[in-house]
């Protein structure tokens, strides 16, 4: 086979960007296992701008683009290559195995090791065109433009932390695909466009004055992300200090983006498509509403009858085990459903008590310090922003009418909610501000728990002293840390922050806020 160096000489009407579907297989599959420095050094060395900039936007990408397939970077909004005439938009993204999966990857061979990547982030498809008779319909927009074919190239982000753009150089490239939707995720990209396509046409035709319509469009992207599938906005619309304003692009969500990656690497981990899947959050509304209307006032033992559901009342699970009943879904747990896990929907049960109290704290994800201890990223880019930012809930309630009576708990219906912009800012960066604090300011410590009485150290089951780190609580936080071990033991304490050793840690959500959020908010 000829090497890449042959191959782009052999390119036609590289000025049009055009290219043979033989040569970009060709140029992709062995440029695969090389880094993007390799790429880089007998091209047009992108990276000789790294050595004096540290931060450089979309630096793999543009290795692909300029060093690989060489053609000059442009902003135009029209599709990057044309293959075999058909337009094509190349997107240049990283992956990487998420560090709670880590473990499972030791001592595997290269297959074996690449199931288990994920999308370290979602990708930017186009600028958001705010003159909506310029773009009425979905299949004319420079969005579907854009996203109908994608070749996207996989490099491997190992770090966990941000890295400088020269460190780039060392990242393989480890895959690429060309990929086109299904016909139920067109369906939900079209839903998602329109719904941003109407809310700015009623503002276009409201306002007459381009200063009325920028002033009016401020903090738009936050009032449509619960209502939006696939896609985000982002950055949000926002006035700048220099008097004009931030203006969002659409970019496709990073739990979308991780389905194809985990579906190009072959990863098989039992998920399920629902038999019948929703286009809209407002078809998923109706579809809940339905099977409220079917299930209201039914008792736990009584659904076990109906439904058939093979486990015991008593076990933990036994309540998400109906709902995926009701949604006639094959699978074991409720994060198996890929068309909730695509669209960043987190199905959680929730047992509220006849009071309507919560009955439990939420545990959500597991902390990464690296990142967390990492004093150049920004909390927008961090695991925890994006999780509040991209994530919605969808809560199925049942209230206890006996405690510990689960025979008698009744299920009441389906409630669903975003994060708003100022819960996310506020209580959920408070919490990382004062974590990275302890971190940074090296106040970090163990707190071993005291007997008031006695004023000696309580020791645990194991024989071993109890305690824990000193980060936020549930007493003083809504959005709190809390260790993911069974207990405090030296062996549990497996994390080293700060060379203090502890145990795993999640961030989590307090019980009392998600009732009173729940409390707001009318059934589906």
């Amino acid at each position: 086979m000829a090497n890449s160096n042959d191959v782009i000489s052999n390119r036609r009407a590289s000025d049009a960007r055009t290219y043979s579907k033989e040569f970009v297989y060709q140029l992709l599959e062995e440029a695969i296992g090389k880094t993007l420095g390799e790429v880089d050094e007998a091209a047009s060395r992108q990276f000789d701008r790294a050595e004096k900039s540290t931060k450089i936007t979309g630096i793999a990408g543009d290795v692909i683009e300029q060093s690989l397939f060489r053609y000059e970077r442009d902003s135009k909004q029209e599709c990057d290559i044309c293959i075999d005439g058909i337009l094509t938009e190349l997107k240049t993204t990283g992956v990487r195995v998420p560090k709670k999966e880590i473990s499972r990857t030791k001592g595997k061979v290269w297959q074996e090791y690449a199931k288990w990547f994920g999308a370290k982030e979602g990708i930017s498809i186009t600028g958001v065109t705010f003159v909506p008779w310029i773009e009425e319909d979905f299949d004319t927009s420079h969005f579907w433009e854009k996203s109908e074919h994608l070749l996207i190239v996989f490099y491997e982000y190992r770090p966990y932390s941000a890295v400088p753009a020269i460190a780039y150089k060392d990242f393989h490239i480890v895959g690429y695909c060309y990929n086109r939707f299904s016909e139920s995720e067109v369906k939900q990209l079209r839903n998602d466009w329109e719904l941003v396509r109407d809310y700015l046409k009623i503002i276009y035709e409201t306002y007459p004055t381009q200063e009325q319509r920028d002033s009016n469009l401020v903090g738009f992207t936050h009032k449509l992300r619960p209502n939006l599938l696939l896609i985000e906005l982002v950055p949000g619309f926002s006035k700048k200090k220099t008097g004009g304003y931030q203006r969002p692009r659409y970019r496709l969500k990073k739990t979308f983006i991780d389905t194809i990656v985990r579906g190009h690497f072959n990863q098989t981990r039992d998920e399920v498509n629902l038999k019948e899947s929703f286009s809209s959050f407002a078809e998923l509304d109706r579809k809940c509403h339905v099977l409220t209307e079917k299930y209201k006032g039914k008792t736990l033992l009584e659904l076990k009858d109906i439904l058939h559901v093979e486990t015991t009342l008593n076990t933990k699970d036994f309540a998400a085990k109906c709902i995926i009943k009701m949604f006639d879904a094959n699978c074991k747990k409720l994060s198996q459903i890929l068309d909730f896990t695509r669209a960043g929907i987190i199905p959680k049960t929730i047992r509220l008590t006849s009071t309507g109290h919560r009955t439990e704290d939420m545990k959500l994800s597991p902390i990464d310090f690296d990142e967390w201890g990492d004093r150049d990223i920004d909390f927008e880019d961090s695991e925890i922003g994006l999780y509040f930012t991209e994530h919605s809930f969808l809560c199925p309630i049942f209230v206890e009418q006996e405690e510990n009576n689960p025979a008698k708990t009744i299920f009441q219906g389906f409630k669903r909610f975003a994060f708003d912009d100022d819960f996310i800012q506020n209580e959920v960066k408070r919490t990382w501000d004062d974590v990275r604090a302890l971190i940074h300011q090296n106040t970090l410590e163990w707190v071993y728990d005291i007997n008031k009485k006695t004023g000696e150290r309580i020791k645990n089951k194991s024989g071993e002293y109890r305690g824990a780190p000193n980060f936020p609580k549930s007493s003083n936080y809504t959005v709190f840390l809390r260790g993911g071990a069974k207990d405090s033991s030296e062996d549990s304490r497996t994390e080293i922050v700060n060379n203090i050793k502890i145990i795993p840690q999640y961030f989590w959500l307090k019980g009392a806020y998600i009732a009173d959020k729940l409390n707001t908010l009318p059934y589906l």
